[in-house]
């Protein structure tokens, strides 16, 4: 049982039907005052999070084909016909960064370097799929011989086992065929020694390796966000130096810890800097989520202060309206990221040109479904709500550049 206040008038908000106790006896609807307070949200979210049932259909065909529809109806009360804001927005974002981060290749969404996919080469992941198609072929005998088959196998079983004995069980780095040479060499420098090659041979090599690594990831530098670390090897030698200036001379304690991370940061970076911003956009992108969420109550307060002279609408009015918003971008997101993958996968031109068309549609539904959901559930002019909706898209885009640099630098010290 809810703990808002019961209504004194015994007509069910939601199907209209005469009341004779708490429920009502024709939807089950609890007779409960509209208004909702920020914890009752909360509590919400932790009752509903586990629940799902059939309203999630229903309710996906009003938030998609009636923008603002679903915001204006529970605001008046109706609720028990549709799914549970705080749970649909819990299962869309779910399903949503699902699919995202499984059906699309990291590389694409997030590319360190401005480099093709030739010019990038291959790695471990693209090599075990030329060896499966290669077992295949050699079950099946198709067009080359035996022979072409199994020494193609075992050059690749060559270039996988260096490839990871030179730079670990990496599954995202590429390489292209003088990276794959330079680490067979390596990967194999026991043998050439026992054969009588010079016992420097390895340093220059690794020498060779970590200069193709260099050029590839930016400057030989260690400077790190504008920031000159080049003097200090280590935050034992940054401590070191502070000690030896005068006391009115020394970093503040926050410029300390800033310094001393950064330092840390530049001498991985050094290391290994592929293996360093691989991690980072890993854990740069698997944050989008993050920032999603913590953006949801920035733009339910940006859309109060729009609105701030409507004053029937209080805060969680606009928040309820904020989730419907989300939970239908991340639809239409949705749509056009299973589409995208099904271009890829069907070669017919006509269901491609069909798909792009889906695509382009979905596209200009979503730049105008926040100005349509607007005026629907504020219910204000056309002029007025285009005009509340471009401030409210400036707003929102500054709220979210900030929430990515903030996500960006907590990526980074976070490798």
């Amino acid at each position: 049982m809810s703990h808002l206040e019961e209504r004194k008038e015994k007509v069910c908000l939601n199907c209209n039907a005469d009341l004779y106790g708490r429920y009502c006896h024709v939807c089950g609807q609890e007779n409960l005052e509209p208004k909702e307070t920020v914890w009752h949200l909360v509590n919400h979210f932790f009752q509903d999070i586990t629940h799902f049932d059939g309203k999630f259909f229903s309710t996906v065909k009003y938030l998609l084909t009636r923008p603002g529809f679903l915001s204006k109806e529970y605001m008046q009360g109706k609720r028990a016909s549709y799914l549970n804001p705080i749970r649909m927005y819990v299962f869309t974002s779910a399903i949503f960064f699902v699919v995202l981060f499984t059906m699309t290749n990291a590389d694409k969404i997030m590319r360190l370097d401005e480099k093709s996919d030739k010019e990038i080469g291959l790695g471990i992941k693209d090599w075990e799929k030329q060896k499966t198609k290669l077992l295949n072929d050699l079950k099946n005998k198709n067009n080359k011989s035996s022979a072409e088959i199994t020494d193609s196998i075992n050059l690749l079983d060559k270039k996988i086992a260096a490839v990871k004995k030179v730079y670990g069980d990496t599954t995202t780095r590429k390489f292209d065929e003088k990276d794959i040479a330079l680490a067979m060499l390596r990967a194999n420098m026991d043998s050439l020694k026992a054969a009588g090659a010079p016992g420097n041979i390895a340093n220059k090599v690794d020498d060779v390796l970590a200069r193709r690594d260099s050029s590839k990831t930016g400057n030989d530098h260690e400077n790190l966000f504008a920031l000159t670390l080049d003097k200090y090897k280590s935050p034992e030698a940054y401590d070191s130096a502070e000690k030896r200036l005068p006391e009115n001379a020394r970093d503040g304690w926050m410029t300390k810890i800033f310094k001393r991370k950064l330092i840390s940061i530049s001498n991985e970076v050094n290391k290994d800097k592929r293996g360093y911003f691989e991690h980072f956009r890993e854990k740069f992108l698997h944050s989008f989520p993050k920032i999603l969420f913590i953006s949801l109550p920035f733009f339910a307060l940006i859309l109060k202060l729009v609105y701030v002279r409507r004053k029937q609408y209080y805060y969680t009015s606009h928040g309820i309206f904020t989730i419907h918003v989300y939970c239908a971008i991340f639809i239409l997101m949705l749509i056009i990221i299973l589409s995208s993958q099904l271009q890829d996968l069907i070669a017919w031109r006509w269901v491609q040109v069909v798909l792009s068309l889906l695509n382009l549609a979905v596209g200009l539904y979503m730049l105008i479904y926040l100005y349509k959901a607007m005026r629907k559930f504020y219910g204000q002019g056309r002029f007025k709500t285009f005009t509340k909706y471009i401030i409210v898209n400036f707003l929102a885009l500054i709220v979210n550049v900030l929430l990515l640099a903030l996500f960006i630098l907590i990526s980074a010290i976070s490798v």
